[in-house]
């Protein structure tokens, strides 16, 4: 069986047992049937099944334990951990790929172009080894690439892309780097001080993309449209979102970040569906940027 088959089954148990504790008879005829559905070979032994329980234990992080009394396995404590979402989605997204072969004129993709992605294991071992690199880097407002010596930090992801955040040593400043952007990287022998890792993820803790405020995080109040509502309760702007007060003509959401750029073009992207309540300065921001818009129509 291959690896891929492999991490499918552990999706498949994983999912099986996070909506209720099963006996490893349910579970064989689980497999059995998603076998069928999925033409993959899903079936498994006893002997197999305890391999996988430690497997998942280990890859996941995820304890599966036999309840003796009612005779069932069930996960000790469900994780709902971006680390698996993440890698359930790829799995899924590998299928899709799969069965876009056979159902070519069923299923549009969007045409894409390189995140980057081939670079993490590089600077994944740079980071870990606490070396500077040499990379060179395009900026969408740069005619040339340039080269930069970094100090890797830590790498994010925002919107389906991938970010690296280090030190630029010529500019002496923390940046960002989309990996998108980045064209070659060398490990370099310089070994640097790596700062806390935790106050760096703390301070992305409260951005809503890869850019960090300059002051403060705050509260933000925004006034949704009942019909954007469902969208954003759905799919949350933020980690910090909490839902106010609801209604049926509006919903007013709390959110505590950086009301950084992003953010701004983020609700411009709403258009009349949203209405900034708090704070003032980002209320006379919008109002200023949708004014200046305006007035690009108007001039012509």
């Amino acid at each position: 069986m291959s690896q891929k088959q492999i991490v499918k089954r552990h999706s498949k148990i994983i999912n099986f047992l996070e909506k209720k504790p099963s006996s490893f008879k349910e579970i064989q005829n689980y497999l059995n049937e998603t076998s069928q559905l999925d033409d993959d070979d899903f079936n498994i032994s006893i002997r197999t099944f305890q391999r996988d329980i430690k497997d998942i234990a280990s890859l996941y992080d995820i304890e599966i334990c036999y309840n003796k009394k009612d005779k069932v396995y069930e996960i000790e404590e469900i994780l709902q951990n971006q680390i698996k979402d993440l890698l359930f989605d790829s799995i899924n997204l590998l299928d899709i790929i799969k069965l876009s072969k056979q159902h070519r004129d069923n299923i549009l993709f969007e045409n894409r172009q390189s995140i980057g992605s081939h670079h993490i294991s590089t600077l994944l071992k740079a980071i870990n080894d606490k070396n500077e690199i040499q990379l060179i880097h395009k900026n969408y407002w740069d005619l040339v690439p340039i080269n930069r010596v970094i100090q890797p930090y830590l790498i994010k992801e925002s919107k389906n892309r991938w970010y690296l955040i280090g030190l630029d040593k010529a500019k002496d400043e923390i940046r960002t780097f989309g990996l998108d952007r980045i064209s070659s990287i060398q490990i370099l022998k310089n070994h640097y001080e790596k700062p806390n890792t935790i106050l760096l993820k703390e301070n992305f803790n409260h951005s809503f993309g890869i850019i960090i405020g300059d002051n403060l995080p705050e509260k933000v109040l925004l006034e949704f449209s009942l019909f954007q509502a469902n969208y954003i309760k759905s799919m949350p702007l933020h980690h910090s979102q909490k839902i106010i007060h609801e209604d049926t003509n509006k919903c007013i959401i709390e959110l505590f970040i950086y009301p950084t750029q992003d953010f701004i073009m983020e609700l411009l992207s709403f258009g009349s569906e949203v209405k900034v309540l708090e704070p003032e300065y980002l209320v006379s921001t919008l109002v200023e940027t949708l004014e200046q818009t305006l007035s690009v129509y108007k001039n012509n």
